[in-house]
């Protein structure tokens, strides 16, 4: 009788871990799906669309000139982006053509 009943707590306590790691899983599912994008390389605006994703993060910016600038993305245009809080620069802002931009940096993971 005693070790029924005590089969029966084990078994309903082992439920509720599985329910437990499973709401778990459940509400940290989504914000992985949602930090994961892709971007389409071989499109023509590949850098448009990667900027787009970027909106109010932090990214460095490689010209083709070889120069870089960073600052937070505000705002992505059919030609241009728009960054504030430049590094270095704080004061300023910028707006960058599109057809310039040869590499867009932006950070993936933490350590």
């Amino acid at each position: 009788m005693k070790g029924d009943r005590m089969q029966k707590r084990m078994s309903r306590a082992g439920c509720g871990i599985v329910l437990l790691v499973g709401l778990c899983l459940a509400g940290t599912m989504p914000a992985v799906a949602a930090d994961e994008s892709s971007v389409d390389v071989n499109g023509p605006d590949a850098m448009k669309s990667l900027l787009e994703q970027q909106v109010g993060k932090r990214v460095k910016i490689k010209f083709c000139s070889g120069q870089d600038m960073e600052g937070k993305v505000v705002k992505v245009g059919s030609h241009a982006v728009q960054l504030t809080e430049l590094v270095g620069m704080e004061l300023f802002d910028a707006t960058v053509k599109l057809n310039d931009v040869a590499a867009v940096i932006v950070r993936a993971r933490s350590k």
